[in-house]
């Protein structure tokens, strides 16, 4: 923005003019939407300048090459616009699809992406919700109020994380540096304090979590731990280079399985489904490299390889007697001593 002034003062000693300039083109949008001559006008108007659309061309046409605008004369009445390319694009006016994209971004991305620490990003928040406020995105409010995104399981209340920490673990993920912290853990009574090696930022429901190493006591440990920010109790960035792991890649951390407490890497599951309880997987499959056999148009049995898993126990525990364990033989027994000390309480 202070480049854009600096731009325009260049471009004419009169305060008026600039001010002018400024107007017109944060009210222009991107191609292919665009602003008449008449619809430049009239806004102009309400600021105060009171120019003719003779002046209006003659000002675009001045700021057309330094700015990159374009005149859309394809179709009457013509239009003028910024071009995708445009550097400066950012001052251009929001349309409705920038407007509507911000604001389900605020909605939904605030707890996995540093958005409220960026004064910037908080001002095109601003402007989106004055865009959708005003009489262009009066639709838009009803699209707005028409999306939501829903859990498949319990939604549950996010836990609150200190501003201050989750700032400065962010900027170490971002800026790939190491930070000091002290962390309570479920198990202890006391925070602990230790160097971290930030390698990640996952949303897990509704728990934020920093993927790193840490050093304990002098000590590095080599085990890549998945940390609720909200049991940080402090965080201070430091300016040692994270160091990453031989090996390390975060899309096959994930799929390792290892966020959901993994007990083994891998295991042939075997499941047979009443057909009302299993008839989801062939619409969702439970993986891309599952079979599902119906039999009988009553029961669905699905086969798949996967991590055997905490979080796949619970999901075959969520489905009661809509479901029988087939294989492997462990995991069969586990569920069976589950449902049976439940019956002895």
């Amino acid at each position: 923005i202070v480049t854009t002034y600096v731009v325009v003062y260049n471009l004419t000693m009169h305060n008026d003019t600039s001010l002018r300039y400024l107007e017109m083109l944060q009210y222009l949008p991107v191609y292919p939407a665009k602003r008449s001559l008449s619809e430049i006008r009239s806004h102009l108007s309400e600021y105060g300048h009171s120019v003719s659309d003779r002046t209006i061309q003659r000002d675009l046409r001045k700021l057309e090459g330094s700015f990159g605008l374009y005149c859309d004369d394809r179709s009457i009445p013509h239009g003028w616009c910024w071009m995708k390319d445009a550097k400066r694009v950012d001052i251009a006016a929001m349309d409705h699809a920038e407007a509507l994209t911000l604001n389900l971004a605020k909605k939904y991305l605030s707890n996995v992406l540093p958005l409220q620490h960026s004064s910037r990003i908080n001002g095109l928040f601003k402007r989106a919700e004055a865009f959708l406020n005003s009489s262009q995105g009066s639709d838009l409010i009803k699209w707005n109020d028409k999306v939501r995104v829903v859990p498949a399981t319990h939604e549950y209340s996010s836990p609150k994380i200190k501003e201050d920490i989750q700032q400065a673990i962010y900027e170490a993920v971002l800026r790939e540096k190491k930070f000091s912290g002290s962390y309570l853990s479920r198990e202890s009574q006391k925070p602990k304090k230790g160097i971290y090696n930030p390698l990640a930022i996952i949303s897990h429901g509704v728990v934020t979590r920093v993927i790193c190493t840490r050093e304990l006591k002098g000590e590095v440990e080599n085990l890549v731990r998945y940390l609720p920010l909200h049991r940080f109790k402090s965080a201070k960035l430091l300016e040692d280079p994270i160091t990453v792991p031989n090996g390390f890649n975060l899309d096959e951390y994930l799929d390792s399985g290892q966020m959901g407490y993994l007990y083994d890497k891998e295991i042939n599951l075997h499941l047979e489904f009443s057909l009302a309880a299993g008839s989801h997987l062939i619409e969702t499959p439970f993986s891309k490299h599952q079979s599902i056999k119906i039999i009988k148009n009553e029961l669905i049995i699905l086969k798949t390889k996967t991590p055997y898993t905490e979080t796949l126990k619970r999901w075959i525990l969520g489905f009661g007697d809509q479901v029988k364990v087939l294989g492997p033989p462990r995991l069969k027994k586990e569920i069976q001593d589950i449902y049976k000390r439940s019956i002895k309480k």
